[in-house]
This record gives C-alpha cells, sequence and structure tokens, in this order.
C-alpha cells in the first residue's frame, strides 16, 4: 500500500543526494503546475538525463526534495528520492544507501572522526553546523562527512550513521 510508504518520515536519516553529485533522472518529469512558464504537464525532464544536485530541501517536515540542475536544459527542478539514481564514479545500484558507521569522539586535539570500515581517523578541521550535528564536517584529509540531526546535548564518543559527501571537479 503506497499510503504507508509515504507516510516514512524520510529526513530522519540524512540526505541520499549532496551538493555537487551527479544524478541520472529514473523517469520522465513532468510539470505539476509548480514549475513556472511552462504548461502543465509538459516535460521537464527525460527518463536517463544527468544534471547535478544543486540543494537539498525538504517538504511538509517530511521528504527531501532535491533541487538538481539539467546543464542541458538550463533548468533547476524539484526531485524526489525515488525518481534519482547516483551517478557517481564507483557507485554500485545494488547498494543505494552509501551511509556510513563513524565514530565521533574528543581528543586532546579536538574532535576526531573514525571510520571502521576503512580503518580511518582523522581530526576533524571544520564543522558546518555549530552545534555539530545535521550538518557537514570536513575531515583533515578532505573527506566530508554528513552527520545525522542529533540533540545538541548528544554525548561523545559515540557511533552513528553518516553519509560521504562527494564533489566532482
Amino acid at each position: 500500500m503506497s499510503f504507508l510508504r509515504d507516510q516514512e518520515v524520510e529526513i530522519r536519516k540524512p540526505p541520499r543526494f549532496m551538493p555537487g553529485e551527479r544524478v541520472r533522472a529514473m523517469r520522465h518529469i513532468k510539470n505539476d503546475g509548480t514549475y513556472p512558464g511552462t504548461p502543465i504537464g509538459a516535460n521537464l525532464v527525460r527518463k536517463g538525463e544527468e544534471g547535478y544536485v544543486r540543494d537539498v530541501g525538504t517538504f511538509l517536515q517530511q521528504f527531501y526534495i532535491y533541487a538538481v540542475e539539467w546543464i542541458d536544459r538550463g533548468a533547476v527542478v524539484g526531485m524526489r528520492a525515488r525518481e534519482l539514481r547516483s551517478v557517481q564514479e564507483g557507485h554500485c545500484p545494488q547498494r543505494r544507501d552509501s551511509a556510513m558507521k563513524v565514530m565521533i569522539r574528543r581528543t586532546g586535539a579536538g574532535l576526531s572522526a573514525y571510520v571502521p570500515k576503512k580503518d580511518l581517523e582523522e581530526p576533524i578541521i571544520k564543522i558546518e553546523n555549530k552545534d555539530l550535528w545535521g550538518g557537514a564536517v570536513t575531515l583533515k584529509n578532505g573527506w566530508r562527512i554528513a552527520l545525522p540531526d542529533l540533540p545538541r546535548d548528544t554525548r561523545l564518543p559515540i557511533t552513528v550513521e553518516a553519509k560521504r559527501i562527494f564533489i566532482e571537479d
């Protein structure tokens, strides 16, 4: 029953795509009346076209809406995650969720992130949100990681599901 599927609060998890990520449309997208200057029912995006995520927003405090810039068309169209697939190098379609476990802890030199799967520990050199949670952090090796939205007073150390942010040049 699709009604139950739509009740899932998507924003409790990190966004599936990040700004700068290259994506492909998985279905035709027609104007539902929200795209200005184009007749209702007109094609905005065709299945298979590729674009770049420009921004990530939310709708009804429940779903992520990805503003995707379709370079060939010179248009930005808001789309849901189920309408997109990543085109990033090394992406495996069978593994849709690229989330990974990351341990955040406080050290004598500041905050540190440990990724067990890569046996990688790096100092956190930049924090997007002053409260740490719900934004991205930059590690000393250049990795950007999106952290989940947790309460401000969350105690460290803690292991969370996070997502590495890839920015294509």
